[in-house]
């Protein structure tokens, strides 16, 4: 490596370091009082799951600021050096501009195959983490799942909605059955609705996950056909089931690339699978005595389980969001290198301005560059072969807009 390359690499890595930290630390913060109330005012969790929130935003945050942050470097090092007729000597001793655009462009290729890494393993990681750990703060207080304000809360086989909160005291309850999809059906576990002027939180058994409550001046809507009975009820004990969470939510987000093969693996044979079949071959070795294999209903069970959540949440649009979620991750890890491209001679064109416009500048390119990414990723509701197309279109086309900025800025310096 020359010394002109150390030189401008070092300026680079530098100003990168000091971008990345200060747009990571305005993402954390901005994260952070987003989720801070649910955290600790809804969900009753200890200050101290603050830091292990921190610590899961991290990563999801650098896969916006290390792209954004070597930009800014990019357009800052080589203005300056445009303003202080820096690249104007250089070139007068014969290194061509693609030439003296070396270390940003090393550099951008190496950050983009770090956020590669980052977007397919870490941030997916992070992100679902990020999730648990809300809903562990819940789990581990599920009293504090009862919030108020008319919005609802989906626990096992029921809906509910609280208007009023003092403590443990709660003012309009009502229940609502749902299935196990979390669709309002009437009749289901012997009522179609309840409702209760005031109630209070009860103990919470943390062996069988029951959350007491007692009902006061309930009500109970009843249908029978076209009748429907509302029986009032002075006083009434109530136990609802707090289940654990064990499926993440079907978001490719929230997983890995190799998850996401896994995935579409098991969708895959989840088409091809018979529920109905399945739960005939339980029943008969269930029914089986002496039983043949005494594990055969419980396997049974277990994949007839596991292929009706596939096909409950098997659709064309989830499936396409899965299936392209990869190429997705690509294009948008290719920021850092299209940005090396684009940066230099953005900079040179800026070079008799401060160097508040290499920010400003930073900004702006950057803000089009994810805009387009986003506005690329609706593509993904289209069907064929399109979305892999039009995923990469703002990189090639950056690329070409880069080529032509260099051409038009070779003889300036």
């Amino acid at each position: 490596m020359k010394t002109i390359d150390r030189y401008i690499l070092k300026q680079l890595i530098t100003v990168t370091l000091l971008g990345v930290m200060s747009l990571t630390l305005l993402m954390l913060l901005g994260q952070l009082f987003k989720e801070l109330h649910t955290l600790l005012v809804e969900s009753g969790a200890p200050p101290t799951i603050v830091f292990d929130f921190i610590v899961q935003v991290i990563p999801f945050s650098l896969t916006f600021s290390v792209p954004w942050g070597f930009l800014t470097a990019v357009l800052l090092v080589y203005g300056r050096l445009a303003a202080d007729n820096e690249l104007t000597s250089m070139r007068m001793a014969g290194l061509s501009l693609w030439r003296l655009s070396m270390p940003a462009i090393g550099m951008g290729l190496a950050l983009s195959l770090l956020c590669y890494y980052i977007n397919i393993e870490i941030a997916p990681k992070g992100k679902n983490a990020m999730t648990d750990l809300v809903m562990k703060a819940a789990m581990d207080n599920p009293r504090n799942l009862l919030s108020a304000g008319g919005g609802e809360t989906k626990l096992d086989g029921v809906r509910l909605y609280v208007q009023g909160r003092d403590g443990d005291s709660l003012k309009g309850v009502h229940i609502y059955p749902i299935d196990d999809e979390g669709a309002a059906k009437n009749g289901m576990q012997g009522f179609a609705a309840m409702h209760a002027k005031s109630a209070t939180i009860g103990e919470f058994d943390l062996k069988t996950r029951m959350l007491s409550l007692v009902l006061y001046q309930a009500t109970i809507e009843h249908v029978e056909g076209t009748s429907v009975n509302l029986p009032m009820i002075e006083e009434m004990p109530l136990q609802v089931h707090i289940p654990i969470r064990t499926r993440r939510k079907m978001k490719p987000n929230r997983f890995t690339n190799a998850e996401i093969a896994d995935e579409l693996s098991h969708w895959d044979i989840a088409r091809l699978s018979d529920t109905a079949s399945m739960e005939r071959f339980e029943k008969a070795a269930s029914k089986t005595q002496p039983p043949i294999f005494p594990c055969a209903d419980t396997l049974w069970a277990a994949a007839r389980s596991d292929t009706a959540y596939y096909h409950s949440a098997m659709d064309k649009k989830t499936e396409r969001a899965f299936r392209t979620e990869g190429v997705q991750r690509a294009s948008f890890a290719c920021a850092c290198f299209v940005f090396s491209l684009i940066g230099v001679p953005l900079a040179i064109t800026a070079r008799r301005k401060d160097t508040s416009t290499g920010f400003a500048l930073g900004i702006m390119v950057a803000a089009v560059y994810f805009m387009a990414l986003v506005f690329c990723e609706l593509s993904r509701k289209s069907g064929g072969i399109t979305p892999f197309i039009v995923l990469w279109l703002p990189n090639v086309l950056c690329i070409a807009f880069a080529v032509w900025q260099h051409a038009k800025a070779k003889y300036r310096g």
